[in-house]
Protein backbone atom coordinates (compact mmCIF):
# COMPACT_ATOMS: atom_id res chain seq x y z
CA UNK A 1 0.00 0.00 0.00
CA UNK A 2 0.95 3.76 -1.39
CA UNK A 3 1.82 5.45 2.39
CA UNK A 4 0.94 9.14 1.52
CA UNK A 5 3.32 11.62 4.34
CA UNK A 6 1.18 14.87 3.40
CA UNK A 7 -2.28 12.93 4.06
CA UNK A 8 -1.03 11.40 7.56
CA UNK A 9 0.12 14.45 8.65
CA UNK A 10 -2.86 16.39 7.71
CA UNK A 11 -4.66 13.55 9.72
CA UNK A 12 -2.56 14.66 12.50
CA UNK A 13 -3.58 18.27 12.26
CA UNK A 14 -6.72 17.36 12.42
CA UNK A 15 -6.88 14.97 15.17
CA UNK A 16 -4.46 17.37 17.26
CA UNK A 17 -7.15 20.09 16.17
CA UNK A 18 -10.43 17.86 17.37
CA UNK A 19 -8.62 16.90 20.45
CA UNK A 20 -7.78 20.61 21.14
CA UNK A 21 -11.19 21.46 20.92
CA UNK A 22 -12.55 19.03 23.08
CA UNK A 23 -10.19 19.94 25.78
CA UNK A 24 -11.83 23.45 25.22
CA UNK A 25 -14.99 22.29 25.66
CA UNK A 26 -14.67 20.22 28.73
CA UNK A 27 -12.92 23.53 30.31
CA UNK A 28 -16.09 25.43 29.49
CA UNK A 29 -18.15 23.38 30.58
CA UNK A 30 -15.77 23.00 33.71
CA UNK A 31 -16.24 26.75 34.08
CA UNK A 32 -20.04 26.95 34.37
CA UNK A 33 -19.72 23.93 36.83
CA UNK A 34 -17.81 26.48 38.67
CA UNK A 35 -19.72 29.02 38.37
CA UNK A 36 -23.16 26.93 39.30
CA UNK A 37 -21.42 26.09 42.27
CA UNK A 38 -20.71 29.22 43.67
CA UNK A 39 -24.10 30.44 42.90
CA UNK A 40 -25.34 27.02 44.92
CA UNK A 41 -22.95 27.76 47.82
CA UNK A 42 -24.22 31.36 48.19
CA UNK A 43 -28.11 31.29 47.95
CA UNK A 44 -29.67 32.52 50.38
CA UNK A 45 -26.60 34.57 51.66
CA UNK A 46 -26.39 38.14 51.70
CA UNK A 47 -22.90 38.75 50.75
CA UNK A 48 -21.30 42.29 49.71
CA UNK A 49 -17.63 43.84 49.51
CA UNK A 50 -14.44 41.58 47.96
CA UNK A 51 -12.32 39.28 49.13
CA UNK A 52 -8.73 40.11 49.82
CA UNK A 53 -6.09 36.77 49.50
CA UNK A 54 -2.71 36.50 49.45
CA UNK A 55 -0.72 33.95 48.32
CA UNK A 56 2.29 32.26 46.88
CA UNK A 57 1.45 31.47 42.89
CA UNK A 58 2.08 34.39 40.80
CA UNK A 59 3.15 34.38 37.09
CA UNK A 60 1.16 31.85 35.04
CA UNK A 61 0.11 29.82 38.39
CA UNK A 62 -1.06 33.00 39.77
CA UNK A 63 -3.15 33.42 36.90
CA UNK A 64 -4.53 29.61 36.68
CA UNK A 65 -5.90 30.13 40.07
CA UNK A 66 -7.60 33.31 39.25
CA UNK A 67 -9.11 31.70 36.42
CA UNK A 68 -10.80 29.52 38.81
CA UNK A 69 -11.92 32.87 41.21
CA UNK A 70 -13.07 34.36 38.29
CA UNK A 71 -15.95 31.50 38.33
CA UNK A 72 -16.67 32.34 41.87
CA UNK A 73 -17.01 36.09 40.85
CA UNK A 74 -19.26 35.36 38.26
CA UNK A 75 -21.52 32.87 40.28
CA UNK A 76 -21.93 35.17 43.55
CA UNK A 77 -20.76 38.58 42.45
CA UNK A 78 -18.18 39.06 45.28
CA UNK A 79 -14.75 39.90 43.00
CA UNK A 80 -11.50 38.09 44.46
CA UNK A 81 -8.84 40.60 44.60
CA UNK A 82 -5.35 38.25 44.53
CA UNK A 83 -2.12 38.74 44.77
CA UNK A 84 0.78 36.28 44.50
CA UNK A 85 4.04 36.88 45.76
CA UNK A 86 7.00 34.84 46.88
CA UNK A 87 7.07 37.16 49.78
CA UNK A 88 3.69 36.57 50.98
CA UNK A 89 5.27 35.24 54.08
CA UNK A 90 6.97 38.64 54.97
CA UNK A 91 3.70 40.59 53.73
CA UNK A 92 1.36 38.66 55.71
CA UNK A 93 3.09 38.53 58.98
CA UNK A 94 3.48 42.68 58.55
CA UNK A 95 -0.11 42.56 58.19
CA UNK A 96 -0.77 40.88 61.31
CA UNK A 97 1.58 43.30 62.79
CA UNK A 98 -0.51 45.71 61.84
CA UNK A 99 -3.79 44.33 62.61
CA UNK A 100 -4.82 44.08 59.18
CA UNK A 101 -4.78 40.80 57.61
CA UNK A 102 -6.16 39.73 54.43
CA UNK A 103 -8.96 37.93 54.36
CA UNK A 104 -7.49 34.56 52.79
CA UNK A 105 -3.77 33.39 52.71
CA UNK A 106 -1.96 30.43 51.41
CA UNK A 107 1.04 29.79 52.90
CA UNK A 108 3.00 26.33 54.48
CA UNK A 109 1.39 24.18 56.80
CA UNK A 110 4.18 24.60 59.16
CA UNK A 111 3.14 28.34 59.17
CA UNK A 112 -0.38 28.17 59.15
CA UNK A 113 0.30 25.82 62.55
CA UNK A 114 1.84 29.26 63.80
CA UNK A 115 -0.70 31.32 63.52
CA UNK A 116 -3.14 28.52 64.43
CA UNK A 117 -1.97 28.22 67.55
CA UNK A 118 -2.25 32.18 67.96
CA UNK A 119 -5.90 31.48 67.55
CA UNK A 120 -5.44 34.08 64.27
CA UNK A 121 -7.29 30.90 61.96
CA UNK A 122 -10.95 30.62 61.53
CA UNK A 123 -12.73 26.77 61.50
CA UNK A 124 -13.73 26.01 58.82
CA UNK A 125 -14.67 22.54 60.10
CA UNK A 126 -17.54 24.43 61.72
CA UNK A 127 -18.90 26.26 58.68
CA UNK A 128 -18.38 23.49 55.99
CA UNK A 129 -16.71 20.09 57.86
CA UNK A 130 -19.39 17.75 55.74
CA UNK A 131 -17.95 19.31 52.12
CA UNK A 132 -14.22 18.35 53.61
CA UNK A 133 -15.08 15.19 55.01
CA UNK A 134 -16.39 14.16 51.63
CA UNK A 135 -13.64 15.56 49.22
CA UNK A 136 -10.50 15.10 50.82
CA UNK A 137 -9.10 11.88 52.32
CA UNK A 138 -8.02 11.53 56.26
CA UNK A 139 -4.65 11.89 55.87
CA UNK A 140 -5.08 15.16 53.71
CA UNK A 141 -7.28 16.64 56.85
CA UNK A 142 -5.27 15.13 59.32
CA UNK A 143 -2.42 17.38 58.23
CA UNK A 144 -4.24 20.51 57.99
CA UNK A 145 -6.16 20.14 61.19
CA UNK A 146 -4.38 21.51 65.05
CA UNK A 147 -5.44 21.15 68.62
CA UNK A 148 -8.14 19.43 66.69
CA UNK A 149 -9.23 22.52 64.47
CA UNK A 150 -9.58 21.93 60.49
CA UNK A 151 -8.02 25.13 59.42
CA UNK A 152 -7.85 25.23 55.76
CA UNK A 153 -8.44 23.97 52.42
CA UNK A 154 -5.66 22.55 49.65
CA UNK A 155 -5.93 23.31 46.13
CA UNK A 156 -2.88 22.10 44.00
CA UNK A 157 -1.49 18.82 45.58
CA UNK A 158 2.01 17.52 43.98
CA UNK A 159 3.24 14.31 45.42
CA UNK A 160 6.99 13.35 45.37
CA UNK A 161 8.05 10.33 42.84
CA UNK A 162 11.38 9.09 40.63
CA UNK A 163 10.61 10.57 37.09
CA UNK A 164 12.77 8.43 34.74
CA UNK A 165 14.03 8.56 30.99
CA UNK A 166 12.77 4.92 29.32
CA UNK A 167 15.42 5.42 26.37
CA UNK A 168 18.64 5.69 28.96
CA UNK A 169 17.24 3.77 31.96
CA UNK A 170 17.88 0.18 32.01
CA UNK A 171 17.48 -0.82 35.88
CA UNK A 172 14.41 -2.09 37.54
CA UNK A 173 10.69 -1.99 36.24
CA UNK A 174 9.15 -0.02 38.72
CA UNK A 175 11.23 -1.34 42.10
CA UNK A 176 9.31 -1.46 45.50
CA UNK A 177 12.93 -1.38 47.39
CA UNK A 178 14.59 1.48 47.38
CA UNK A 179 17.90 -0.55 47.78
CA UNK A 180 17.30 -1.67 44.22
CA UNK A 181 17.58 2.17 43.18
CA UNK A 182 20.88 2.19 45.01
CA UNK A 183 22.52 -0.90 43.80
CA UNK A 184 21.55 0.68 40.21
CA UNK A 185 23.28 3.75 41.05
CA UNK A 186 26.38 1.88 41.78
CA UNK A 187 26.44 -0.40 38.78
CA UNK A 188 25.69 2.57 36.30
CA UNK A 189 28.86 3.74 38.03
CA UNK A 190 30.96 1.27 37.67
CA UNK A 191 30.36 1.22 34.02
CA UNK A 192 30.91 5.34 33.66
CA UNK A 193 27.09 6.10 33.42
CA UNK A 194 25.31 8.79 35.29
CA UNK A 195 22.05 7.51 37.15
CA UNK A 196 20.75 11.07 38.89
CA UNK A 197 20.26 14.48 37.99
CA UNK A 198 20.15 16.57 41.22
CA UNK A 199 20.32 20.07 40.57
CA UNK A 200 19.91 21.86 43.93
CA UNK A 201 20.78 25.88 42.88
CA UNK A 202 17.81 28.08 44.05
CA UNK A 203 19.74 31.26 45.59
CA UNK A 204 19.22 31.60 49.49
CA UNK A 205 17.26 28.19 49.35
CA UNK A 206 19.80 26.60 47.23
CA UNK A 207 20.13 22.76 48.52
CA UNK A 208 15.93 22.23 49.15
CA UNK A 209 15.29 19.32 46.51
CA UNK A 210 18.04 17.73 48.42
CA UNK A 211 15.83 17.97 51.46
CA UNK A 212 12.72 16.68 49.46
CA UNK A 213 15.07 13.99 48.50
CA UNK A 214 16.04 12.86 52.50
CA UNK A 215 12.43 13.62 53.68
CA UNK A 216 11.15 11.26 50.93
CA UNK A 217 14.25 8.21 52.32
CA UNK A 218 13.23 9.23 55.98
CA UNK A 219 9.42 8.86 55.42
CA UNK A 220 10.16 5.26 53.55
CA UNK A 221 12.03 4.17 56.39
CA UNK A 222 10.83 4.71 59.11
CA UNK A 223 6.72 6.01 57.99
CA UNK A 224 3.78 8.93 58.34
CA UNK A 225 4.20 8.98 61.99
CA UNK A 226 7.70 9.12 62.92
CA UNK A 227 8.24 11.62 59.95
CA UNK A 228 5.05 13.88 61.23
CA UNK A 229 7.25 13.78 65.28
CA UNK A 230 10.59 15.52 63.08
CA UNK A 231 8.75 17.74 61.09
CA UNK A 232 6.88 18.67 65.04
CA UNK A 233 10.37 19.34 66.16
CA UNK A 234 9.48 15.91 68.11
CA UNK A 235 11.77 14.06 66.91
CA UNK A 236 15.72 15.62 67.36
CA UNK A 237 17.62 16.22 64.10
CA UNK A 238 20.22 14.26 65.88
CA UNK A 239 18.73 11.57 66.08
CA UNK A 240 19.79 8.05 64.54
CA UNK A 241 16.59 7.93 62.18
CA UNK A 242 17.30 11.33 60.75
CA UNK A 243 21.52 10.66 61.02
CA UNK A 244 20.38 7.49 58.39
CA UNK A 245 18.10 9.17 56.18
CA UNK A 246 21.40 12.13 55.31
CA UNK A 247 23.59 8.76 55.02
CA UNK A 248 21.15 7.28 52.29
CA UNK A 249 21.14 10.76 50.52
CA UNK A 250 24.88 10.50 50.74
CA UNK A 251 25.43 7.43 49.45
CA UNK A 252 23.33 8.11 45.90
CA UNK A 253 24.20 11.48 45.71
CA UNK A 254 27.37 12.52 47.23
CA UNK A 255 29.70 9.91 45.33
CA UNK A 256 31.35 11.15 42.24
CA UNK A 257 30.11 10.12 39.12
CA UNK A 258 26.35 9.48 41.10
CA UNK A 259 24.80 12.61 39.65
CA UNK A 260 25.21 14.90 36.46
CA UNK A 261 28.28 17.68 37.61
CA UNK A 262 29.60 15.69 40.75
CA UNK A 263 28.08 17.19 43.94
CA UNK A 264 29.72 20.30 43.58
CA UNK A 265 28.56 20.88 39.94
CA UNK A 266 24.77 20.24 41.58
CA UNK A 267 25.25 22.79 43.58
CA UNK A 268 26.27 25.50 41.66
CA UNK A 269 23.28 24.33 38.67
CA UNK A 270 19.85 25.93 38.89
CA UNK A 271 17.26 23.97 39.22
CA UNK A 272 15.70 26.25 36.42
CA UNK A 273 17.20 24.20 34.04
CA UNK A 274 19.55 21.61 36.40
CA UNK A 275 17.09 18.68 35.34
CA UNK A 276 17.00 18.83 31.67
CA UNK A 277 19.76 16.01 31.29
CA UNK A 278 17.01 13.68 32.01
CA UNK A 279 15.32 14.17 28.80
CA UNK A 280 18.71 15.32 26.70
CA UNK A 281 19.54 13.51 23.46
CA UNK A 282 21.65 11.96 24.90
CA UNK A 283 20.47 12.03 28.31
CA UNK A 284 22.82 13.35 30.56
CA UNK A 285 20.77 11.25 33.09
CA UNK A 286 18.24 8.89 34.14
CA UNK A 287 16.61 9.10 36.87
CA UNK A 288 15.15 12.62 38.88
CA UNK A 289 13.69 11.69 42.26
CA UNK A 290 11.34 15.01 43.04
CA UNK A 291 7.89 16.36 42.57
CA UNK A 292 4.79 16.16 40.05
CA UNK A 293 5.83 19.90 38.53
CA UNK A 294 9.46 18.25 37.02
CA UNK A 295 7.14 17.79 33.52
CA UNK A 296 5.87 21.33 33.43
CA UNK A 297 9.83 22.39 34.27
CA UNK A 298 11.21 20.33 31.70
CA UNK A 299 9.07 22.04 28.77
CA UNK A 300 8.45 20.49 25.47
CA UNK A 301 11.79 18.42 25.72
CA UNK A 302 9.77 16.29 28.14
CA UNK A 303 7.47 13.70 25.74
CA UNK A 304 5.41 11.24 28.06
CA UNK A 305 6.08 7.52 26.87
CA UNK A 306 9.29 8.45 25.30
CA UNK A 307 11.55 10.25 26.98
CA UNK A 308 9.90 10.73 30.49
CA UNK A 309 8.01 8.94 32.70
CA UNK A 310 7.77 7.83 36.59
CA UNK A 311 7.11 5.55 39.41
CA UNK A 312 6.59 5.55 43.00
CA UNK A 313 9.69 6.49 45.16
CA UNK A 314 11.08 3.20 46.49
CA UNK A 315 10.67 2.02 50.46
CA UNK A 316 13.11 0.84 52.39
CA UNK A 317 10.64 -0.57 54.69
CA UNK A 318 7.72 -2.13 52.67
CA UNK A 319 4.97 -1.19 55.08
CA UNK A 320 5.17 2.33 54.11
CA UNK A 321 5.70 1.98 50.16
CA UNK A 322 2.21 3.72 49.91
CA UNK A 323 3.51 6.42 52.29
CA UNK A 324 3.97 9.08 50.45
CA UNK A 325 4.89 12.98 51.03
CA UNK A 326 3.29 16.15 49.02
CA UNK A 327 3.78 19.78 48.54
CA UNK A 328 1.31 21.89 48.66
CA UNK A 329 0.13 25.40 50.11
CA UNK A 330 -3.25 25.67 52.72
CA UNK A 331 -5.79 28.40 52.26
CA UNK A 332 -6.66 29.84 55.69
CA UNK A 333 -9.28 32.58 56.78
CA UNK A 334 -8.24 35.22 58.92
CA UNK A 335 -11.99 36.17 59.48
CA UNK A 336 -15.47 34.94 59.58
CA UNK A 337 -17.04 36.51 57.07
CA UNK A 338 -19.89 34.83 54.89
CA UNK A 339 -18.05 36.10 51.70
CA UNK A 340 -14.81 34.20 53.41
CA UNK A 341 -16.38 31.41 54.24
CA UNK A 342 -18.30 30.86 50.84
CA UNK A 343 -15.28 31.07 49.04
CA UNK A 344 -13.42 28.69 50.63
CA UNK A 345 -16.80 26.06 50.78
CA UNK A 346 -16.05 26.96 47.03
CA UNK A 347 -12.65 26.09 46.83
CA UNK A 348 -12.74 22.94 48.19
CA UNK A 349 -15.31 21.61 45.78
CA UNK A 350 -15.24 18.99 43.28
CA UNK A 351 -16.65 21.91 40.43
CA UNK A 352 -13.91 23.96 41.13
CA UNK A 353 -11.28 21.54 41.28
CA UNK A 354 -12.20 19.94 38.20
CA UNK A 355 -12.14 23.35 36.38
CA UNK A 356 -8.81 24.07 38.04
CA UNK A 357 -7.87 20.12 36.56
CA UNK A 358 -9.00 20.75 33.48
CA UNK A 359 -6.62 23.92 33.56
CA UNK A 360 -3.57 21.30 33.19
CA UNK A 361 -1.10 22.96 35.76
CA UNK A 362 -1.47 20.38 38.74
CA UNK A 363 -2.78 18.03 40.23
CA UNK A 364 -5.37 18.67 42.39
CA UNK A 365 -6.37 17.70 46.24
CA UNK A 366 -10.23 17.10 45.94
CA UNK A 367 -10.24 12.81 45.49
CA UNK A 368 -13.66 13.21 43.40
CA UNK A 369 -12.39 15.36 40.67
CA UNK A 370 -11.65 12.30 37.88
CA UNK A 371 -8.75 11.78 36.54
CA UNK A 372 -9.64 12.15 32.72
CA UNK A 373 -10.02 15.74 34.06
CA UNK A 374 -6.52 16.49 32.94
CA UNK A 375 -5.53 16.87 29.68
CA UNK A 376 -2.27 15.72 30.00
CA UNK A 377 -1.77 11.77 30.54
CA UNK A 378 1.11 12.72 33.29
CA UNK A 379 -1.15 14.56 35.30
CA UNK A 380 -4.32 11.75 34.22
CA UNK A 381 -1.78 9.10 35.44
CA UNK A 382 -0.72 10.85 38.92
CA UNK A 383 -4.41 11.33 40.07
CA UNK A 384 -5.00 7.50 39.64
CA UNK A 385 -2.22 6.47 41.37
CA UNK A 386 -1.73 8.90 43.49
CA UNK A 387 -4.77 10.84 44.51
CA UNK A 388 -7.71 8.39 44.17
CA UNK A 389 -9.20 7.34 47.29
CA UNK A 390 -7.11 5.33 49.25
CA UNK A 391 -4.38 5.04 46.88
CA UNK A 392 -1.76 6.95 48.88
CA UNK A 393 -0.73 7.72 52.88
CA UNK A 394 -0.17 11.41 52.58
CA UNK A 395 1.72 12.61 55.67
CA UNK A 396 3.72 15.74 56.66
CA UNK A 397 7.29 16.50 58.18
CA UNK A 398 9.66 19.01 57.73
CA UNK A 399 9.06 19.72 54.20
CA UNK A 400 5.66 21.51 55.09
CA UNK A 401 5.96 21.42 58.87
CA UNK A 402 9.34 23.10 59.79
CA UNK A 403 9.22 26.91 60.23
CA UNK A 404 11.58 29.14 58.25
CA UNK A 405 14.14 29.31 60.26
CA UNK A 406 14.55 25.58 60.69
CA UNK A 407 14.03 25.16 57.05
CA UNK A 408 16.37 27.36 55.86
CA UNK A 409 18.94 25.47 58.45
CA UNK A 410 17.96 22.62 56.67
CA UNK A 411 18.49 23.53 53.21
CA UNK A 412 22.39 25.22 54.06
CA UNK A 413 22.98 21.70 56.04
CA UNK A 414 22.37 20.28 52.32
CA UNK A 415 24.90 22.43 50.60
CA UNK A 416 26.66 21.60 53.51
CA UNK A 417 26.94 18.02 53.44
CA UNK A 418 27.35 17.74 49.74
CA UNK A 419 30.55 20.05 49.51
CA UNK A 420 32.18 17.99 52.78
CA UNK A 421 30.24 14.52 53.65
CA UNK A 422 32.05 14.16 57.02
CA UNK A 423 30.47 17.54 58.01
CA UNK A 424 27.17 15.42 58.72
CA UNK A 425 27.37 15.53 62.31
CA UNK A 426 28.28 19.26 62.75
CA UNK A 427 25.10 19.78 60.30
CA UNK A 428 22.91 18.17 62.25
CA UNK A 429 23.54 19.50 65.45
CA UNK A 430 23.16 22.98 63.79
CA UNK A 431 20.11 22.39 62.53
CA UNK A 432 18.93 20.95 66.12
CA UNK A 433 20.32 24.00 67.47
CA UNK A 434 18.14 26.50 64.83
CA UNK A 435 14.96 24.35 65.69
CA UNK A 436 15.31 24.51 69.81
CA UNK A 437 15.78 28.26 69.90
Amino acid sequence: MTKHPTRILSAGILLAALGSAAFAQDETAAFDAAVAEAQRIAEGQELTGYIEFIGQNSGAEGETLQQVYEAFTEGTGIEVRYTGTPDSPAIIQSRMQAGNPPDVADMQLGIARDYAAEGALQDIGAAFGETMTANFGQALLDTATFDGTLVGVFQGLNPFMVWYNPQAYEGPEAPSEWQALVDYTMAEAEAGNTAWCAAQGAGPSSGFPGAQMVDNLFLKKWGPELYQQWGNGELSWTSDEVRWAFEEFLTVIAAQGHVQGGPIGALSTSIATGYNGLVADPAGCDLVMWGAWTPGLLGDAAVPGENIDFFRVPASDEAFYDAELFQSALAVAFNDRPETMVFLEYMASTPAQTYLASLNRWPVANQNVPADTYPSELLQRIAEQFLAEGATDFAAGPNLLADAETSAAYYKGIVSVLQSPDNLDQVLQTIEATTAE
